[in-house]
């Protein structure tokens, strides 16, 4: 069966670029893949005339181009396919015909605007928010770069421990003990041997910083198993949540950007506008640094503003062992079983610390405003906790 003589001009122009009235609008506009499909249709167009049931219409359905009915009502009415008849889909591309310099057409891939945006928001940034920003623009500029750095020296990691209990020379295979393993061994070894302290010298334990230890309540020094000093630069505070959120100490300015981003948080927003009221924009501005380094008083963490802001970002317990001694609950969720507890102690009144607690140790009341504003679902921490709460009032000396 041979091919209409009017179909001829359309493969004339699909394969020389050639010029069609009824195809004109198409040309430069469409893909070369839809005009083929479009061509393979026109073969239907002698038997299917313009009747959408014996059509079907399949090729409208699936790809959105001109079926064999439709085509045939193009014919008969002597009008060419009009470029609203093929769906975008086959329009995006230009293929011979380029946007001139000028028209009005690059308005969506414009990026003036965000780019204004972008340096608006980068000045209004601290010194860490700025860091932050630069990092993930330098991710979309330079995305074969990394800011991976490989290790200062090559690490030898093949062998093994040779003798036990011996550690091969610039090999790190090897574990040193933990704390735990110390301990058991001292006990294990003060069982079997009549002089103990022949033992206890082979035994290196971590040291409970005595100077601090004596700062903190008589009746909660029993249950503090250590105390971890961090540096003291103005920072202390967020180094020590980072050091027990698993960020390192190092993770300090971390801490402070994502409690600001919890400060602005849209969903908490009526919340700390009511338990802060007209000091939030203090409570903000205490968060921001303009550098590295150390920082004023004005920038230290402070209680118990910060204790809110950690504990419902980071949904744990926040302990703070001081003068007061404040527990800090989540205030807008549940209470967890398998809650993770942080416990800090503020010393020499201008320095805070990480202070590492038996299990079960006893925990401090809370503060009336967390009472005043929490949330419902949130009483139920103080229910949870109430056992370890009334062994801390069973504990604390009475003031006459």
């Amino acid at each position: 069966m041979g091919l209409p003589r009017w179909v001829f001009p359309f493969f004339y122009e699909v394969e020389h670029a050639h010029v069609s009235p009824f195809y004109g609008y198409l040309r430069g506009s469409v893909s070369r893949a839809a005009l083929r499909r479009i061509a393979e249709e026109l073969l239907r167009v002698d038997y299917v005339g313009t009747n959408r049931q014996i059509c079907g219409c399949t090729l409208r359905t699936s790809y959105g181009l001109p079926c064999a009915c439709e085509l045939g009502r193009y014919r008969v009415g002597g009008i060419p396919i009009p470029i609203d008849a093929v769906h975008v889909h086959w329009r995006k591309l230009t293929m011979e015909v380029e946007l001139e310099i000028g028209e009005d057409d690059g308005s969506e891939v414009d990026m003036t605007a965000a780019m204004d945006e972008l340096w608006r928001r980068f000045r209004s940034l601290d010194v860490i928010g700025k860091r932050a920003l630069r990092s993930r623009v330098c991710e979309l500029a330079y995305p074969t770069m990394t800011t991976l750095c490989p290790p200062p020296e090559k690490i030898k990691t093949k062998g093994g421990v040779k003798k036990k209990g011996k550690k091969p020379a610039d090999y790190d295979v090897y574990r040193d003990p933990s704390y735990h393993e110390y301990v058991d061994k001292a006990s294990q070894s003060s069982q079997r041997q009549s002089q103990p302290s022949q033992t206890s010298k082979k035994i290196k334990l971590s040291k409970k910083q005595p100077q601090f230890i004596v700062q903190f309540p008589n009746h909660i020094r029993s249950y503090i198993e250590d105390v971890v000093n961090v540096e003291s630069d103005g920072n202390c505070g967020f180094r020590v949540i980072a050091s027990l959120h698993g960020y390192g100490e190092d993770g300090w300015s971390m801490v402070r950007r994502e409690l600001g981003l919890e400060l602005i948080d849209k969903d908490m927003s009526t919340l700390y506008d009511k338990l802060f009221s007209n000091r939030l924009s203090a409570v903000r501005e205490s968060l921001m640094i303009e550098s590295f380094g150390s920082q004023p008083p004005e920038k230290w963490m402070s209680l118990p503003d910060m204790g809110y802001l950690i504990a419902n970002r980071y949904n744990v317990v926040l302990v703070c062992l001081g003068n007061p001694c404040i527990t800090f609950f989540p205030m807008t969720s549940s209470h967890s079983p398998n809650v993770s507890i942080y416990c800090i102690g503020f010393v020499n009144q201008n320095h805070w610390v990480q202070v590492n607690m038996k299990e079960g140790f006893p925990l401090p009341p809370v503060t009336l405003d967390w009472k005043k504003f929490r949330s419902h679902i949130a009483t139920t921490w103080m229910l949870g906790f109430a056992g370890r709460m009334q062994h801390w009032q069973l504990l604390t000396p009475v003031l006459a």
